[in-house]
């Protein structure tokens, strides 16, 4: 038999979806054994696409959670940094309704990302006003919210959170 998209190319495999016989360039991995590229892309489309209503959703849960959660990407950061991209993107997920495309992982890694900066800068000025008085004094306020900014732990824990959120809603 001849491929549905290519009549010149023989084959003995068909879609396991639609049965059209497909050649090794049309086939695609399905759930269960291979499909046509119009089968495979179906499933894709559920699973990756949103409505605009479920990315305002996301969007919402994502950076709630973020600005809520971002002092553990500061705390033990290579533990609770994990734990905090993790949530955050379950977060995302479950606002989202389960849709795991590229805006979604977009929208998880940028709540990450804001919600561990803002604990970086603003989490510590109460503490930073209480405690180092002096130095504030002597060095004024940006310099000072620069520094723990590029604080190589801050760096750290930003890093992890960011890539566990985006590789939950991704792959898990």
């Amino acid at each position: 038999m001849q491929c549905a998209r290519h009549p010149q190319v023989e084959t003995f495999v068909r879609c396991g979806k639609c049965d059209r016989p497909i050649c090794p360039d049309c086939m695609v991995a399905g759930p269960v054994g291979v499909r046509c590229k119009d089968c495979g892309r179906q499933n894709l489309d559920a699973i990756m696409r949103g409505s605009p209503r479920q990315y305002l959703l996301a969007t919402v849960c994502a950076f709630g959670s973020a600005l809520l959660l971002g002092w553990l990407s500061h705390v033990l950061v290579f533990w609770l940094g994990s734990v905090y991209g993790y949530l955050v993107g379950e977060a995302t997920l479950r606002g989202g309704g389960r849709k795991r495309g590229l805006a979604m992982q977009v929208i998880a890694g940028a709540a990450a990302a804001i919600g561990s900066l803002v604990w970086a800068g603003f989490g510590r000025v109460p503490l930073m006003l209480l405690l180092h008085v002096g130095t504030l004094a002597r060095v004024g306020l940006g310099p000072y919210l620069l520094s723990h900014f590029l604080d190589p732990f801050t760096l750290i824990g930003l890093g992890l959170g960011i890539f566990f959120a985006v590789m939950h809603v991704r792959y898990i």
